[in-house]
C-alpha cells in the first residue's frame, strides 16, 4: 500500500460537523400538511408525510458553480419512467437556520491509521460535541477486522465524548463497506424526526479508503443508502502514487465503489494543513440544496418493491446531482 502522510489535523470533524449543523437546509414538510384539505389528527398528519418521497438535489454549471435561483417548475421528476407531480420543493439560503441532524461517525481503526490520527479525531470530536445543537442526535462506531457500536444515537455530549476513550488500539484489516452498511442500518431504524422537525441522516466515514475483508454487493449497499435516505460524506486519509510533475493520489476501494457521489456526498482528503476551503465546500453545497418531493402512485406505494427515481432539469447546459435514486416502497 502506498505511504500516506502521517496525520490527520484534528480539526477536520470540527470543521466539516459544525458547518453541516450551521448551513445545512433548514426545511420541513409542514407546507404539505398546511396545504392539505384533509383533516387528520397527529398520528394520519404523520402517516401522511411519511408516504413522501424526498430527496436533495444539487445544481451546478459547467465551471462548478451553484445555481441557486430554480423554482420547482424547472425540476421535472419521474418515478419507474412516469412522470411525477412535484408536490413539494423548498431551498433556504438563510445561514442562520439549521436542520437537525442524524449523523454517524463511522472511524477506521484498522493497521494502516497511524495511533495519533486516532487521537486527534477523538480530540476534534470532544470539542465539536459541545456545540451541537440538543435536537441533532450522534452515534459513534469503530472498523477494523470487526465493527463496535461504541455509542447509540444520543444528544448528550458526554456520552458521544465518552465513546471515543473506547477506541483502544489501531490495528488490523478494514471492513470499510460493511461498517457503512451498519452505519446506514443503525440510521434506518434510528429517529426520523425532532421537534417536529425532520432530521437529515449523514454517515461520516474517516477512512484510508481500502477494504480487506470481504466488501459487501456495493450496488445493493447503495440501494439500501437510498432507501433510508442516507448521505455518505468520507474523509479519506490519501494514499500516493507517483504522477507527472506532482503526487497523484492513488484511487481506493471506497472511490471505486461510488457509494459517495450516490448517494449525494462528497469526499474530503485529509493532505492539508489548512481545510478551510473544504468546509466552505461542503457547507456551501449543503446550504445551495433544493429539496424535492412527491407522492408516488397509489397503486405502487405500498407493493414493498424497488421503484427507480430519476430527476432531470428543464434548463440545458447545468449540470445535477441528487441524494438517491432508488427507494423501497412501504409493504
Amino acid at each position: 500500500m502506498p505511504d500516506k502522510q502521517a496525520s490527520l489535523p484534528g480539526r477536520i470533524l470540527i470543521g466539516i460537523f459544525l458547518l453541516l449543523d450551521m448551513m445545512v437546509t433548514s426545511v420541513t414538510i409542514g407546507p404539505v400538511l398546511a396545504q392539505s384539505k384533509k383533516k387528520a389528527d397527529k398520528d394520519d398528519a404523520i402517516k401522511l408525510e411519511s408516504e413522501l418521497v424526498t430527496l436533495d438535489a444539487t445544481v451546478t454549471d459547467k465551471d462548478g458553480n451553484y445555481i441557486r435561483d430554480l423554482k420547482g417548475d424547472d425540476f421535472v421528476v419521474y418515478e419507474d419512467g412516469v412522470l411525477q407531480k412535484l408536490d413539494f420543493f423548498g431551498t433556504d439560503e438563510k445561514a442562520e437556520l439549521t436542520r437537525p441532524l442524524a449523523a454517524v461517525f463511522a472511524l477506521d481503526i484498522s493497521g494502516s491509521i497511524q495511533p495519533e490520527e486516532i487521537v486527534k479525531q477523538r480530540d476534534a470530536a470532544e470539542s465539536f460535541v459541545r456545540l451541537v445543537r440538543p435536537e441533532s442526535v450522534f452515534a459513534v462506531l469503530a472498523f477494523n477486522y470487526q465493527i463496535r457500536v461504541l455509542q447509540d444515537f444520543t444528544s448528550d455530549p458526554g456520552k458521544i465524548s465518552q465513546s471515543f476513550r473506547k477506541i483502544g488500539p489501531a490495528e488490523g484489516s478494514t471492513k470499510i463497506f460493511q461498517s457503512i452498511d451498519r452505519a446506514v442500518s443503525m440510521l434506518k431504524r434510528g429517529p426520523m424526526w425532532r421537534g417536529g422537525r425532520r432530521l437529515r441522516r449523514v454517515v461520516i466515514v474517516i477512512t484510508d479508503g481500502y477494504d480487506s475483508v470481504d466488501p459487501i454487493d456495493q450496488t445493493d449497499l447503495i440501494r439500501r443508502a437510498n432507501d433510508s435516505a442516507v448521505t455518505v460524506y468520507s474523509i479519506t486519509l490519501p494514499s500516493y502514487m507517483p504522477g507527472v510533475g506532482q503526487k497523484q493520489r492513488a484511487l481506493t476501494l471506497l472511490d471505486a465503489s461510488h457509494i459517495v457521489p450516490a448517494t449525494g456526498g462528497a469526499d474530503f482528503s485529509a493532505d492539508s494543513g489548512d481545510f478551510t476551503q473544504a468546509f466552505k465546500a461542503i457547507a456551501e453545497e449543503i446550504r445551495a440544496s433544493y429539496t424535492l418531493a412527491y407522492y408516488p402512485p397509489e397503486g405502487g406505494r405500498h407493493d414493498g418493491r424497488v421503484h427507480q427515481i430519476r430527476v432531470e432539469l428543464k434548463k440545458p447546459g447545468l449540470l445535477l446531482k441528487t441524494s438517491r435514486q432508488s427507494y423501497v416502497a412501504q409493504k
